[in-house]
């Protein structure tokens, strides 16, 4: 009898608790990265019936949380993609970032950046970073869109975005901002395949002349890209011998952030940080 009455109040609080629901259905939307998504199958997912689930969706549609598509189906709305959009610059991804970055730099020696990948944009913007104590550094330039084809800090998003998008921006226009900024689509595409696979981006004065750049993707809940972390480094104190340490801690640096961002965390992380 205990564990039918557990169940039945377990039940009976899902039923009292709609806003817990909803926050449920864009959970599940945003972890599992839909882009649409059937009444009936949300119920499913959630354990309610189907007329609770639309009930719930049109609640969150009134309030522009999802929006139904034109075949019926639902999505993440305007108004839960404007917010989720001012939260992360504002506060949850900078946060996170500083103590990586301020950590990053103390074992590079290098000045440390953290990036965020707009989709609707499709360009980065730099959020956070942590300069080096050399008096000779780079310092990136922080709240403005920057392209994704220059330089390490866009190359390493740009390598891990679907095939679909990449081949978008790469046969688009691409402006060289600097004599080394590679603009053939071709050779771009064969880059970014190797950048997959070596799991990081290394450029030398490709978004700024003088600049070289090491940068890793860091991935959010649903898998997708949401930026990088890197270090900047200028091209006159850069030594060759130390380019597989660099990308090293900088991969090390990703690895971590992506693992908050998903909810894991490392059991070194503690010590590490």
């Amino acid at each position: 009898m205990a564990v039918q009455t557990s169940d039945t109040t377990s039940a009976s609080d899902r039923q009292r608790h709609p806003l817990a629901r909803g926050i449920e259905i864009l959970t599940l939307m945003v972890d599992t990265g839909e882009t649409s998504y059937g009444v009936r199958d949300l119920g499913n997912r959630l354990g309610v019936s189907a007329s609770t689930a639309h009930r719930l969706l049109g609640d969150l549609e009134e309030l522009g949380m999802v929006a139904r598509t034109p075949a019926g189906n639902y999505g993440l709305g305007l108004e839960f993609l404007r917010l989720a959009w001012t939260a992360s610059t504002r506060f949850p991804l900078r946060d996170a970032a500083k103590d990586v970055l301020a950590d990053l730099t103390e074992r590079s020696g290098e000045s440390a950046f953290f990036a965020i990948y707009n989709e609707q944009r499709r360009e980065l913007m730099f959020t956070v970073s942590v300069d080096s104590s050399h008096p000779l550094r780079y310092t990136v330039p922080q709240g403005i869109w920057l392209p994704l084809h220059a330089g390490a800090s866009g190359l390493a998003i740009l390598a891990f975005l679907p095939d679909e998008v990449q081949a978008e921006i790469i046969h688009g226009t691409l402006s060289a901002l600097t004599e080394r900024t590679l603009v053939d689509a071709d050779k771009l595409a064969e880059r970014l395949a190797q950048i997959r696979r070596d799991g990081y981006a290394l450029s030398h004065g490709e978004r700024i002349d003088g600049a070289i750049a090491v940068a890793a993707p860091v991935m959010g809940p649903a898998g997708a890209v949401i930026g990088d972390i890197g270090i900047t480094i200028p091209e006159t104190r850069f030594n060759a011998t130390t380019t597989s340490e660099l990308t090293s801690l900088v991969m090390q640096s990703a690895t971590l952030l992506t693992q908050r961002f998903t909810g894991t965390r490392p059991s070194s992380e503690a010590a590490r940080v």
